[in-house]
C-alpha cells in the first residue's frame, strides 16, 4: 500500500487521448451512479466512485493527460474501473500503465473482457 498506479496514452508511439476532464466525469458517473467529483486548480479532477461499501479514489490531470489511482488492497477493483472508463472514451488508442515503484511501462488491454488487463494489477 501506498504505491499508486498511472495510465496515459502510449505517448512513445504518438498515441493521444482526446477526452477531457469533463468527459472522463461524465462517464463515471453514468457507469457508477453516486460518483463524486472535485476538480482541483483547473487541471486536476478527482473521482470519488462508490462501489458498495468502498470508496476508490482516481486522479485526472487534465494537462498531461495522465490518471492515477492509489494501490487498493485489490488491485483488480480500481483496474476494471480503469478498463470501463477507457472503453468507453478511448477504445482505439494504446495505453500503458505503470506503478510508481515499477517505472516500467506496460500496454493496457482494451479487450472487451477486462479480465487480462485487471489480472495484470493483481499479480
Amino acid at each position: 500500500m501506498g504505491n499508486h498506479y498511472y495510465i496515459s496514452a502510449d505517448q512513445q508511439q504518438g498515441a493521444r487521448w482526446t477526452f477531457t476532464a469533463e468527459d472522463l466525469a461524465a462517464t463515471a458517473t453514468r457507469l457508477w451512479p453516486g460518483t463524486t467529483v472535485d476538480t482541483y486548480d483547473g487541471d486536476t479532477t478527482e473521482l470519488q466512485i462508490h462501489l458498495d461499501d468502498t470508496t476508490l479514489t482516481f486522479t485526472f490531470d487534465d494537462e498531461y493527460h495522465v490518471l492515477r489511482f492509489p494501490d487498493h488492497q485489490d488491485p483488480e477493483v480500481p483496474a476494471r474501473i480503469v478498463h470501463g472508463l477507457l472503453r468507453e472514451l478511448a477504445p482505439d488508442v494504446p495505453a500503458v500503465w505503470w506503478s510508481e515503484a515499477d517505472a516500467t511501462l506496460e500496454p493496457v488491454d482494451l479487450s472487451p473482457d477486462p479480465e487480462p488487463f485487471a489480472q495484470s494489477f493483481g499479480g
